[in-house]
């Protein structure tokens, strides 16, 4: 390799989000749905964003957690907080088909909120 001949650039890969959320507004009914990892950089998200959505004053809010991969208290934490925010503005928030690690810590922490799917006893 001579002196002027220099080595190509490589363009650096986009990193794949850790959490992605999604808000559907049509219909009476929003939904927000949750993917990925749920820990201490993205709990807080959950919670805004439902927060945000509770201030429309709809019947009720989704919340589907079907395609969550990590979930940590963090996350329990989220979910108190836009439970809390939903009650205030008199809006019933529904935990959709949270996912086995969801239910697990659900469970675990004994933490009851509206969930249209049985939690888990103990096993992850």
């Amino acid at each position: 390799m001579s002196i002027l001949t220099r080595p190509a650039r490589q363009r650096p890969q986009r990193a794949k989000p850790i959490m992605t959320l999604s808000l559907n507004s049509e219909g009476p009914v929003p939904s927000i749905t949750v993917r990925g990892e749920v820990d201490m950089s993205t709990a807080h998200l959950i919670s805004e964003l439902a927060e945000h959505v509770v201030t429309r004053r709809p019947v009720r809010v989704i919340l589907d957690l079907s395609q969550v991969t990590f979930f940590s208290a963090h996350g329990i934490s989220a979910l108190l907080r836009a439970e809390h925010a939903a009650t205030r503005a008199e809006v019933t928030l529904i935990l959709h088909d949270p996912a086995p690690c969801v239910t697990y810590l659900l469970a675990a922490t004994d933490t009851r909120l509206n969930v249209d799917a049985p939690v888990a006893a103990t096993t992850p």
